[in-house]
């Protein structure tokens, strides 16, 4: 992820201006230049974000399925919007953390 990150970000340059020329290029500049810590950063952030993310998916899911009553639950579309909410609300709620991991990478 982090080297995909990084490549991303240079892929928009001319081929004179990028800073890397593939993944082996990326990967071996930032090892040389940061050490192995380098290649890891944002990877704390990361796990961080996706415990939030899991939590919040669960803790909505669970909570919005124990607010219907039986027979509603049973539903399709119901279930569908259910899924829609979650999804939505733990990806709000990750976001932030996703945003400080890619600004982390490109720091690197």
């Amino acid at each position: 992820d982090f080297a995909r990150t990084r490549l991303s970000a240079d892929i928009g340059k001319s081929a004179s201006q990028r800073e890397f020329q593939g993944l082996g290029d990326c990967l071996t500049r930032i090892y040389k230049s940061d050490g192995l810590f380098g290649l890891y950063r944002g990877f704390l952030v990361s796990v961080q974000g996706n415990f939030v993310y899991r939590a919040a998916y669960f803790g909505t899911y669970d909570t919005v399925k124990g607010l219907l009553p039986d027979h509603l639950s049973r539903n399709f579309l119901i279930s569908w919007v259910v899924a829609q909410i979650t999804t939505t609300t733990a990806g709000l709620v990750e976001y932030p953390f996703d945003t400080v991991r890619r600004r982390m990478m490109m720091q690197s």
